[in-house]
């Protein structure tokens, strides 16, 4: 009697060990395969992103190489000489002259002021409250003793000062001056025929009188002028008219 042993059938489905075990292997190949297939197109693309493309030389190692382009070297142009600079030579410097300094040119004084005329007989203020007149005018022959008086016919006369005001007013500056003739030439003042000049000042309230003689020829005594000038920066008072001859 024979015995039959068991044919081993795959082409069915069959249950157990065997076939479970077959298709975890296959599903861990695929898996693997696939993980493979993945690595490689990154890898791929990340050295397409760096390279920028295919570098068809390096595919031909025998293609022959470019040949090196031929740049041209500029040419250095000299710059020019620049211009000497000249050196300062110490100089001994030339020995100055002293320059007299030119005396300024002298100012002339502006004429003085003077009021208007009175006759001979009036009286006329010099400022306020001090009044000037002349007086007791006659002929005279004069004496000439000091330097540069001549003496022969002369006028003689007085001028007066009242003080109006309520002070005393000084005199020291007062000067007294003749002219006569046509060309009103200035008059000699004799000191010592007769004269007393006027005092050094006059109180508030008083009158004072000085005596003056001046050498006046004869024939030029229709007109005379008396100047009295009590003080610099004040009007001259001036009195004209004929003196006796």
């Amino acid at each position: 009697m024979a015995v039959r042993h068991p044919v081993d059938d795959n082409t069915g489905p069959t249950v157990g060990g065997n076939s479970i075990s077959r298709r975890r292997v296959w599903w861990i190949v695929a898996s693997a395969a696939l993980a493979v297939l993945i690595v490689v197109l990154v890898v791929a693309g990340v050295a397409a992103s760096n390279n920028g493309g295919p570098n068809p030389a390096a595919h031909n190692s025998n293609a022959p190489s470019p040949s090196p382009r031929m740049t041209a070297t500029p040419t250095a142009v000299p710059s020019p000489d620049p211009a000497p600079t000249a050196v300062p030579t110490a100089t001994t410097p030339a020995p100055t002259e002293a320059v007299a300094a030119e005396p300024a040119p002298p100012v002339e004084p502006a004429p003085p002021v003077e009021r208007a005329p009175v006759p001979l007989t009036d009286s006329a203020a010099a400022v306020p409250g001090l009044v000037f007149s002349i007086g007791t005018l006659e002929a005279v022959d004069g004496v000439a003793r000091g330097p540069g008086e001549v003496g022969g016919p002369s006028l003689r006369f007085a001028v007066t000062v009242r003080n109006d005001t309520s002070d005393a007013v000084a005199l020291t500056a007062t000067v007294v001056n003749l002219f006569f003739g046509a060309e009103q030439s200035p008059a000699t003042e004799l000191t010592a025929s007769g004269g007393a000049p006027l005092p050094e000042s006059v109180a508030a309230g008083a009158t004072q009188q000085g005596v003056f003689v001046f050498a006046v020829p004869s024939d030029q005594r229709d007109q005379v002028r008396i100047a009295v000038d009590y003080s610099a920066g004040v009007p001259i008072v001036l009195f004209e008219g004929a003196a006796p001859r």
